[in-house]
């Protein structure tokens, strides 16, 4: 066996080899069973089933242009809208040749083999049709990671921008940077592994995102001289972030002072991410982000840090820094969180 052959794992992805004569299908176990991993249907009916229930397994489909039910053809034209990277193979007596011919484009068909079968040239078939569908896979799977990298780039580009508002507008606030890496990690950890919208939320629609981010910037420029405006103690900023996050849809938001902690019985946190990465254009949820993160920023300003304890619903709690920001040049200072190897965006993106 050469060196090419033996550089592919022709087991990797299953071949389903349809076909109603149970002999035609034991004669091609037996001619393939060694090389590939081989999945059998009687019909169309059967065929379909086992498709739909082995689907992110099959690379090939081997099927006989006539059968009960349903014809070759029609069962490959079914599963080429939603899988059209499968391999489709159809295998048709001479007869029905100009037949299969005329139908080639309507399934997607990647070659026919016309019976009795020219068994050298059908392996040959087989096995230049599994690698070139292993290799589309491990190139697309390669994609996908570059493009997932290069979002992440983005998304952290694009909550850097927050941190950057102060310093822009001229508005003295102090650790607006590890403000917005705090608020990233509290809505990120209230998503839930999973869940329905997390693929949209790594792929956001770049198209409109520029235009969006303007408008989200400059609402912050406006609303975060009315948080820090609040009365410079640590109480009562976190009084007025419990107040920005019950407007926002946190149910029962109470702040304790005796544990610096505020709770809430729902949690709106994801929602709002979702507003600052693009995902929705609701007006009240757009200005409510801008409302809570002005509000972590205030707190930052005062010297606090703020953690989500897990559990049921939405905890933060609400600590002092043991490392008070000294007073400096504030685009320094948030210059050092958006350019540090370590820097809290992309960890709490990471995440995502």
């Amino acid at each position: 066996m050469s060196t090419e052959i033996d550089a592919y794992d022709y087991k990797k992805y299953a071949i389903l080899f349809v076909d109603d004569e149970a002999t035609t299908r034991k004669y091609f176990r037996r001619l393939f069973g060694e090389k590939f991993r081989i999945l059998e249907a009687e019909d169309g009916i059967q065929a379909m089933a086992v498709f739909r229930e082995n689907a992110d397994e099959i690379g090939i489909v081997v099927t006989d242009q006539r059968m009960p039910n349903e014809t070759g053809v029609g069962f490959l034209s079914k599963i080429a809208g939603d899988y059209p990277d499968v391999i489709k193979i159809l295998s048709t007596a001479y007869s029905d040749i100009d037949a299969a011919i005329g139908s080639v484009n309507q399934g997607g068909i990647f070659r026919y083999m016309t019976k009795p079968w020219d068994i050298p040239q059908l392996e040959v078939t087989l096995r230049r049709a599994m690698e070139f569908f292993t290799v589309k896979r491990e190139r697309d799977a390669l994609l996908g990671a570059k493009m997932q990298a290069m979002g992440n780039v983005l998304l952290s580009s694009r909550l850097a921008a927050f941190a950057l508002v102060p310093v822009c507008a001229g508005i003295p606030s102090e650790g607006a940077a590890e403000a917005v890496a705090s608020f990233v990690q509290a809505c990120v950890a209230g998503r839930r592994t999973g869940a329905e919208g997390d693929s949209a939320l790594r792929s956001p629609d770049w198209s409109r995102l520029h235009e969006r981010q303007v408008a989200l910037a400059s609402a912050l420029e406006s609303e975060l001289p009315k948080a820090l405006a609040t009365p410079s103690d640590i109480p009562a900023r976190i009084q007025f972030l419990a107040s920005a996050l019950q407007a926002a849809g946190a149910a029962s938001a109470t702040f304790n002072p005796e544990e610096s902690r505020i709770a809430a019985t729902s949690d709106p946190m994801p929602e709002l991410l979702d507003s600052l990465l693009g995902r929705t254009d609701d007006p009240q949820i757009t200005k409510s982000s801008i409302s809570v993160i002005a509000a972590y920023m205030a707190l930052y300003d005062a010297g606090a840090i703020i953690r989500r304890v897990r559990g049921e619903g939405l905890t933060l709690s609400i600590t002092t820094s043991p490392n008070p920001t000294k007073a400096g040049n504030p685009g320094t200072q948030t210059a050092k969180w958006l350019f540090d190897d370590d820097m809290l965006i992309s960890a709490a993106l990471g995440l995502l």
